[in-house]
């Protein structure tokens, strides 16, 4: 961002980062130091991956555990403001539809068992694209459930008393038909 509030030219971040799969980049941790990537390949359905920022320069990405990342496709994921979880979409098996979404608390500096977030999150249909607000009791994410107007819709649910509440459709205009 320049002093005029423009923006300068786009370069690549790091030649560590990009493979010769399919990239993207798909969370940044709330202090920046702290990226992560989807990568699939021919043989891999996609996973995440995670690159931290050493000075000005990126470390090659890091595939995380098999807590998070199974054979199965996860694509997307949210960082807490504190580091301490990871929210992030998966097609694992026993889910409660087609992508859900889950929760894995850092032990030990690695990645615990994931938590699917249960009914009142995760519809019959796909859920994706979860983003956890730095308050940490607020979650958008996208889903094709919890009557969508069509399609993926935007949606949130805040905690209370450590359960999610049912979740409200952020509405027309940012949702449409």
């Amino acid at each position: 961002r320049q002093n005029d509030s423009t923006f300068s030219a786009g370069t690549s971040i790091s030649s560590a980062i990009n493979t010769k799969g399919n990239d993207a980049p798909i969370a940044l941790s709330p202090d920046g130091s702290i990226l992560f990537t989807y990568t699939s390949t021919d043989q891999d359905k996609g996973d995440i991956y995670m690159s931290t920022l050493n000075g000005e320069e990126w470390s090659k990405p890091v595939r995380l555990n098999q807590n998070i990342n199974t054979n199965e496709w996860e694509g997307s994921c949210s960082i807490t403001s504190d580091g301490r979880y990871l929210y992030f979409a998966s097609e694992r098996p026993g889910g409660l539809g087609g992508r859900d979404l889950y929760v894995s608390e850092k032990v030990n500096g690695d990645w615990g068992p994931a938590q699917n977030l249960g009914p009142t999150i995760n519809s019959p249909l796909n859920e994706d694209a979860p983003f956890i607000h730095p308050d940490g009791i607020t979650l958008f994410f996208s889903s094709e459930g919890h009557q969508s107007t069509g399609g993926y819709d935007i949606m949130y649910s805040i905690k209370k008393e450590n359960s999610w509440i049912e979740p409200m459709s952020m509405g027309i205009p940012l949702n449409t038909t």
